[in-house]
């Protein structure tokens, strides 16, 4: 324990000295706090600190840096929670960092790739699950960048504030039911609870005509951090608008991921990495969901150049996206915001720039645009406004990527999974239909690999796989071919919108918002994946749940009480509707569809075609040899319980 001390003061001390010798001088410190064993990696759980220049070019798209608090060096000072696994053998390791963008303090990798269960997010206490990115030899970190997470969600940021004043939007959904709430809490505190010109308001529609509350029928609490009516909180969209003080820098969340990643490639002091460069040779940056979202952003301001104009990451897997970016980088932000699709309404996350011109353009004007993986599931086109990546924004034309990105879409998945059906509906159902259980986990995993292959030896990537309007495989929603079962399966009759949003003219330059509750122009057309007879997409990767259908999966699915008004789905999950299981019953339904049992002559048939369509994955790389086993055994739980043995 002796040593273990004196080894985190000396690294400590030698990235204090590398500051002034000419090293990486954004980190300027890294506090290790444990150093434990894991089997084939060394866990290390430390708090690294960081101090930038304001006046740098690279940091003038961090909103309000100029206005932070600085030391005496005229630095803008803050830390992130670090979590790291570090391969003990240098020889088995791959020499690239998988460094994974937390989502809301915690992981998503380990839980998609790996099957790990958090039930406790101290980073002394997280689950590895099967060990997938260890037992590849990637070094795996995890690095705190959200100002506004708590040690009990995961690894924290330390974001300074700036003493700012400003009109801010707090909004809540009250979908109805038995009970009557009477107030909501605010992502920031009115400055002053009594404030006679802060406004509350009620909508049955997101872009409906507004009812203005009285302002003496409610109020701030003591504290100002929750609005209180007492008279209960009818059924739709409440908005209350009014002035808060003190603005976190939310901005440099981004810059300490680009300086932590810049100091792992470049840095000269600092045990263990770079006591053997060959653990850190790139860097692949990963984000699922919110996270994936934040990297966009990181793309789109320009913060993949370090200050000395570096390339930060060398590769990004960029999971579960869409189109949308989020509340990252401006005053005010509200970084666990993410859209109209999951009842944020109307926060800056779904704004263009969508496709790669637009979101490279800084990148690739300072010559440091990685190379890119996007995946999307079924979920990204219905919630996420994904064809917008691909398409003009009339909705008319096919846009080409960029010659550094491949696009993957994983057909019929849900952007959350859930367990495997019970096909059991019950009084108190949630959702109209059954929950998607199709998973992402295999094809995850096989990219990953391709991408680190594609960045350490430029091994030609698998072509993209996405649907397109030429192709005629991405449609407007009322060409969709859906086959409509009566009771079990209908087309939505709208998706969550996507407006053309003006935050006010000062917004696109200083990311202050001026109108905090968005003047809202024409709607962008939203396209998604046409089908096949049995309502399963085309255009993507026909994983084995399409390719071996038991049934119609869909990237959407409907809440229930149903939140017409609102134009809301149910978020972000699909569904799963099963196929008849013989002629009989299908005729008995008037199902359109297929039956189970004129597709498949048993279980034996069934598990023949899954292995024909696991090995056809293999040969694309969408699926590792390795885990046929494993997706085998998933199959035939599958045929099991929706059809039984």
């Amino acid at each position: 324990m002796r040593r273990m001390r004196v080894a985190t003061v000396i690294w400590t001390l030698m990235l204090l000295v590398g500051q002034v010798a000419g090293a990486a001088a954004e980190v300027v410190g890294v506090e290790v706090l444990r150093r434990d064993p894991a089997g084939t990696h060394e866990r290390i759980i430390a708090r690294v600190h960081f101090a930038v220049d304001p006046a740098a070019d690279a940091n003038r798209a961090i909103v309000d840096l100029a206005l932070a608090p600085t030391n005496a060096d005229g630095l803008v000072e803050f830390a992130s929670d670090l979590l790291m696994f570090v391969p003990v053998d240098a020889d088995q390791a791959r020499g690239t960092v998988f460094l994974e963008i937390v989502n809301r303090g915690r992981d998503q990798a380990l839980g998609l790739m790996s099957d790990a269960i958090q039930r406790d997010l101290a980073p002394e206490n997280w689950s590895l699950g099967d060990r997938f990115l260890l037992e590849q030899g990637f070094t795996v970190a995890f690095l705190g960048w959200q100002f506004d997470v708590v040690p009990a969600q995961g690894l924290t940021f330390n974001a300074p504030v700036s003493p700012v004043r400003g009109r801010v939007r707090a909004d809540y959904v009250e979908p109805g039911g038995d009970r009557v709430y009477t107030g909501f809490r605010l992502s920031y505190c009115a400055r002053d609870p009594e404030q006679p010109d802060a406004l509350l308001t009620h909508r049955t529609a997101i872009d409906g005509p507004a009812q203005v509350i009285p302002r003496d029928t409610w109020q701030f609490s003591a504290d100002g951090c929750t609005v209180i009516r007492p008279g209960g909180l009818n059924p739709g969209l409440w908005e209350a608008i009014y002035e808060a003080e003190g603005s976190p820098v939310a901005g440099l969340g981004m810059a300490a991921v680009r300086d932590f990643v810049s100091f792992l490639k470049y840095g000269e002091e600092g045990p263990p990495l770079r006591e053997n460069p060959a653990l850190v040779e790139r860097v692949m940056g990963f984000g699922y969901s919110q996270s994936a979202r934040f990297l966009r952003v990181f793309l789109r301001d320009g913060f993949n150049a370090d200050e000395r104009g570096r390339a930060a990451f060398d590769g990004l897997l960029i999971s579960s996206a869409g189109a949308g970016g989020g509340s990252f980088n401006h005053r005010f932000a509200m970084p666990g915001q993410a859209g109209n699709s999951v009842l944020s309404i109307l926060r800056p996350v779904d704004l263009p720039p969508f496709t790669d011109e637009g979101l490279l353009a800084r990148a690739r004007a300072a010559d440091v645009v990685p190379r890119i993986f996007t995946t999307v599931t079924s979920t990204e086109y219905w919630a996420r406004a994904a064809s917008l990546t691909h398409t003009s924004e009339d909705g008319t034309a096919d846009v080409p990527l960029d010659p550094s990105a491949r696009l993957y879409f994983l057909a019929g998945t849900p952007h959350a999974a859930g367990p495997l059906p019970t096909l059991r509906r019950t009084a108190t159902q949630t959702f109209r239909y059954g929950v998607n259980f199709a998973q992402q986990k295999w094809t995850l995993r096989a990219l990953t690999v391709a991408l680190d292959d594609w960045l350490r030896d430029g091994i030609e990537p698998p072509a993209s796989r996405y649907p397109t309007i030429a192709a005629g495989q991405l449609v407007p929603l009322d060409a969709l071919r859906l086959p409509e079962v009566s009771g079990q399966l209908a087309v939505p009759v709208y998706l969550p919108p996507v407006w053309r949003m003006d935050y006010g003219p000062e917004f696109a330059t200083t990311g202050i918002m001026t109108n905090p509750r968005p003047a809202l122009g024409d709607e962008f057309p939203v396209l998604v994946p046409q089908v096949d007879a049995i309502g399963n997409e085309l255009g993507g990767i026909p994983l084995m749940e399409i390719a071996a259908p038991l049934g119609t999966y869909t990237g959407w699915n409907i809440s229930l009480p149903q939140l017409t008004a609102l134009r809301y789905l149910a978020g972000l999950l699909g569904s799963f509707v099963p196929l008849p299981r013989d002629a009989e019953a299908r005729e008995a339904s008037g199902d359109p569809r297929p039956s189970i049992a004129e597709i498949y002559q048993d279980r034996e048939d069934y598990l023949g075609q899954m292995r024909v369509v696991a090995e056809v994955l293999v040969d694309q790389r969408f699926m590792l040899a390795d885990d046929v086993d494993e997706v085998m055994a998933y199959a035939v739980r599958i045929w099991d319980i929706v059809v039984g043995r």
